[in-house]
């Protein structure tokens, strides 16, 4: 696996994996129309955050390849700090790709000056995730106000 910087070109992966990996989401934990509605806008949201931030000089960016296959990628906030996005390829979660983003993630936070809180939202029902991050030090702060997914905070010390 590799890691990398993310770029415009990696546009059309992002979508691709995003929408896969909602897709799988939403049939795995049998979410309602409704719900289901609002974390497809949700991914439309990352793809855009993606879109706006590759160039950035506020974010981080990256992306995992596995033989020159896009399969995750992380976008990370310098000055809030914050793990703005990250999404894995559902064929590979279980694979170290989402832990070698985090770690990238968390290394140019820290590269960038990060003082104070590093945080994230995670849907609420997405227990999987929240193991996840709390195995690198985030714990749940609470909810997420106005939100039309229920969607936790959580926090890790930087």
């Amino acid at each position: 696996m590799q890691i990398r910087k993310g770029n415009a070109n990696d546009l059309s992966d992002v979508r691709a994996v995003s929408d896969r990996a909602t897709t799988s989401y939403i049939a795995k934990e049998n979410l309602d129309d409704i719900t289901a509605t609002h974390l497809r806008n949700l991914t439309d949201a990352a793809v855009d955050a993606f879109a706006n931030n590759v160039e950035s000089t506020g974010h981080s960016v990256y992306v995992a390849t596995r033989d020159d296959v896009f399969v995750g990628y992380v976008i990370a906030a310098h000055d809030a700090p914050e793990i703005c996005w990250i999404l894995v390829d559902p064929n590979e979660q279980g694979s170290g790709v989402a832990k070698a983003l985090m770690i990238a993630a968390l290394d140019a936070l820290m590269e960038y000056g990060a003082r104070g809180n590093v945080h994230l939202s995670v849907p609420a029902t997405n227990q999987r995730a929240m193991a996840f991050y709390r195995k690198f030090g985030f714990m749940v702060t609470g909810p997420v106000n106005d939100q039309q997914v229920p969607m936790i905070e959580m926090q890790r010390a930087a």
